[in-house]
């Protein structure tokens, strides 16, 4: 195929559906990953459609698989949100995933820092791991009362 060809439809189907088999990914995303492929194709919109209309393609899986996978990693909600809005899903849907994880923001702190410390902490080891909660995403709230639940569990 010449390099200035536009690419088939079926061309395009089989380049995303190798993308799809790997991993999710938000609309948008694949959106911009056909264009930078393909910036002479016009169809991709009515591809992109095609596989929402298939359930191939779903921003709300998208979302649901990566706060899984940034959860696993101890991830707080800030991260989270910032990494999916750079990736075109809407904050709706964002933070209503995000309140769906809710109760399990302070535990997720509190359980990485005590993956991360030792006692006994002082004012300066407390104020390091409370920049790394907040750097890790988590509130000012969720960092502070995992500070405390640790410190006072430890006691």
């Amino acid at each position: 195929m010449d390099e200035k060809e536009a690419p088939s439809l079926n061309q395009m189907r089989a380049f995303a559906y190798r993308l799809l088999g790997r991993r999710e990914y938000s609309i948008f995303e694949l959106g911009q990953r056909l264009r930078r492929k393909w910036p002479e194709a016009g169809d991709i919109d009515l591809l992109i459609q095609a596989l929402v209309e298939e359930n191939l393609l779903s921003d709300e899986r998208y979302v649901e698989s990566f706060v899984r996978f940034r959860l696993q990693r101890y991830q707080g909600p800030l991260k989270i949100q910032a990494a999916l809005s750079s990736k075109g899903v809407s904050s709706a849907l964002v933070a209503s995933e995000l309140e769906a994880h809710s109760q399990e923001w302070p535990d997720l702190a509190t359980e990485w820092l005590a993956r991360q410390t030792s006692l006994p902490v002082d004012f300066n080891g407390k104020k390091k791991y409370y920049r790394r909660l907040v750097n890790r995403g988590f509130t000012h709230g969720q960092a502070m009362d995992a500070l405390n639940r640790t410190h006072s569990s430890r006691d």
